[in-house]
């Protein structure tokens, strides 16, 4: 079906203009000079695309845009002005302006335009249904358990999905669920339309974070060779997650600060200021408090991300709720695996119960995950579950085998590069573990596998959360 274009202009001339160079056969047009009949009209038949002039007597067509996008947040809409300025395209780009073209309108550059958008709409129709599956899956509902410390951190969820955007702090040991918690913060609050973003910051070198961070004009380094957004500027409209907030530099930690007292932040090599609208949440299994005692970590940062602070328990603190989790992953890795597994048996609940959970939650879901691979009866027992603390540290042990036994006569760095490729394999590429085995920093193990070579044999499996 030829898609159908509305365009708007109180010139009906140029309107009629547009419509006619658009090209014949390729868009159906329909031409308006007041919004209001054009708003009407869509209303009783939607358009697939709009076309609006900007400066118009009664609706301009950044409130145009913003009346179409509030019906249809997909619809393509296309603003046009013969008085171009920094202010308006911003303004109208807020609003939902697809693209922002000044007149006389390049005809070519707007059919290129206008059919790259109808072509995108059903893949961005696709990802806002992604997007409400998501919602559901990290909702409110999905931070599991009876006992009264997970309903302190799930009223403190709801708490802050409620009030608009303040900083919040996620505390805990890893493996708690902080990753859950940030995403249950986002998609339960009234910008959950917006992208959720997340990045963690022991994973990148310094200068790397900055740049992933706050982007970067074309040149302004060695390697820029094309402008990048950061993830700052992506995360406009929605939230950014800093996991492992503890690992970030000083020089980024005062970016990041300057950043959240305007709310504007240039990119690297870049003049312009750029203004973001987002939601910060930041998390840690460090005590940050000792860390801004010992220098390493900003006070005024500290104070600016601690506007609200909630600690996660670790399961051993919780462990009433253990069968009941354990019982939410059996149902999981059921679906999963399509398995029938119907019950965990006393002997194995007992186990799960008496182990002390150093991993936390990740620990028991990894158990559950590796029993039901392995389960072929109707029920769990105890003879199914791995050897309890495998899980976690199942890698440790490995070090101390035959496995990591090194051939002589290898250089220092020789010897160096093998021992971190033989821990990786046995942490089947998980860098945190593999961090903690061989005692260093993720950030310190990132530069060691770049300088030899280890970057593509194993990316980072999971977060720190």
């Amino acid at each position: 079906m030829i898609p159908k274009v509305y365009i708007l202009d109180d010139d009906l001339v140029h309107a009629k203009l547009v419509a006619a160079n658009l090209g014949p056969g390729r868009f159906r047009t329909q031409v308006f000079d007041r919004p209001g009949d054009l708003l009407a009209h869509h209303a009783e038949e939607p358009a697939d695309a709009v076309i609006t002039d900007l400066v118009m007597p009664d609706v301009n067509g950044v409130e145009v845009t913003r009346r179409l996008r509030t019906g249809d947040r997909h619809l393509p809409v296309f603003v046009l002005t013969g008085h171009a300025d920094i202010a308006t395209a911003v303004e109208a780009l807020k609003a939902g302006a697809t693209e922002y073209l000044t007149k006389p309108v390049n005809i070519d550059e707007l059919t290129t335009l206008l059919t790259r958008a109808l072509a995108e709409r059903p893949l961005l129709e696709a990802g806002a249904s992604l997007e409400q599956a998501r919602g559901r899956e990290y909702s409110v509902q999905a931070i599991l358990g009876q006992h009264a410390k997970v309903e302190e951190v799930r009223a403190f969820v709801r708490r802050m999905a409620a009030i608009p955007r303040p900083s919040v702090l996620l505390l805990g040991e890893s493996g708690t669920g902080k990753n859950l918690v940030a995403r249950a913060i986002h998609y339960s609050s009234a910008h959950s339309a917006g992208p959720f973003v997340e990045i963690n910051c022991s994973a990148l070198p310094a200068n790397l974070l900055e740049a992933e961070l706050f982007g970067y004009k074309k040149g302004a380094f060695t390697d820029a060779r094309e402008a990048k957004r950061g993830l700052i500027e992506v995360a406009d409209g929605g939230t950014l997650f800093l996991d492992e907030i503890a690992e970030l530099g000083s020089e980024v930690q005062a970016k990041l600060l300057n950043f959240l007292e305007s709310r504007r932040f240039r990119r690297l090599g870049g003049t312009d200021e750029i203004e973001v609208g987002l939601r910060l949440i930041t998390a840690t299994n460090r005590d940050l408090k000792e860390q801004v005692d010992a220098g390493k970590f900003r006070a005024d940062l500290y104070y600016r991300i601690t506007v609200a602070a909630v600690t996660l328990p670790p399961l051993r603190e919780i462990r009433t709720d253990i069968p009941l989790l354990a019982d939410h992953f059996r149902e999981t890795f059921n679906r999963d695996f399509k398995k029938r597994v119907e019950s965990l048996d006393a002997t194995a609940l007992q186990a799960l119960q008496a182990w002390n959970w150093p991993g936390n939650v990740r620990e028991l879901r990894n158990v559950i995950e590796r029993a039901l691979i392995f389960s072929d009866g109707p029920k769990l027992t105890k003879s199914d579950l791995p050897p309890l603390g495998q899980v976690h540290r199942g890698a440790r042990s490995a070090a101390s085998s035959d496995h990591f036994q090194l051939p002589r006569g290898l250089s220092l760095a020789e010897a160096e590069r093998e021992y971190i490729r033989l821990t990786l394999e046995a942490t089947d590429g998980n860098v945190q573990r593999a961090a903690e085995i061989l005692g260093i920093s993720r950030k310190n193990l990132w530069e060691k596998r770049k300088k030899y070579g280890l970057l593509a044999s194993a990316p980072d499996a999971e977060s720190d959360s």
